[in-house]
């Protein structure tokens, strides 16, 4: 899909943005309703918890669902897999 000028700017705000949640909570999440009736999702996980989850030795489970967990708060009614402060 080609974007004008203008669609760039705005899709490259909203990834800075995405980034930004990411690393300020550990995880973001981008839901995008689509024209034809359907939802992207998109998780980026920040370099520290990748780094965290890695010296945890937590599997690619464990880390995509530490980053829904942080993403979505509240969604799940577990406890969080990793303590607050090593986000």
């Amino acid at each position: 899909m080609k974007f004008d000028p203008e669609e760039r700017v705005i899709a490259a705000a909203l990834d800075e943005a995405e980034l930004e949640a990411a690393n300020e909570y550990g995880a973001g999440a981008l839901i995008e309703f689509k024209p034809e009736g359907h939802v992207k999702v998109t998780i980026t996980i920040s370099r520290q918890l990748v780094e965290t989850a890695r010296a945890l030795d937590l599997t690619t489970l464990e880390l995509f669902t530490e980053a829904l967990r942080l993403a979505v708060p509240g969604a799940f009614g577990t406890p969080r897999l990793l303590p607050p402060r090593l986000h």
